[in-house]
């Protein structure tokens, strides 16, 4: 599947703001399109979203949300029906 307008802008936000980071953003609306729930349709309502960032080391699970969701913006969070959020801080590796 190409990707569309959001996968695009949801990649450029976190370029921007986590540069250096690992991420992935898998576009999984091709399997909800009959979903009666699915208000919003399209090719680009359902997401799941992995991000490892140093910058997520002294905050909750919840507040790693929070920051993601916020830099995301309505453009994004208004416009698709359901995201799934994966974020963590990457492993240290050890020195020997």
């Amino acid at each position: 599947m190409n990707k569309g307008k959001i996968q695009l802008l949801i990649e450029k936000k976190i370029r921007e703001n986590f540069p250096n980071s690992f991420f992935s953003i898998e576009n999984t609306s091709s399997k909800h399109k009959k979903h009666k729930q699915n208000i919003i349709k399209g090719e680009e309502t359902h997401f799941i979203i992995t991000l490892e960032s140093y910058k997520f080391s002294k905050l909750s699970k919840l507040d790693r949300q929070k920051y993601l969701i916020n830099i995301l913006g309505d453009e994004i969070i208004n416009n698709i029906h359901s995201y799934s959020l994966k974020l963590s801080v990457p492993e240290r590796k050890k020195i020997d």
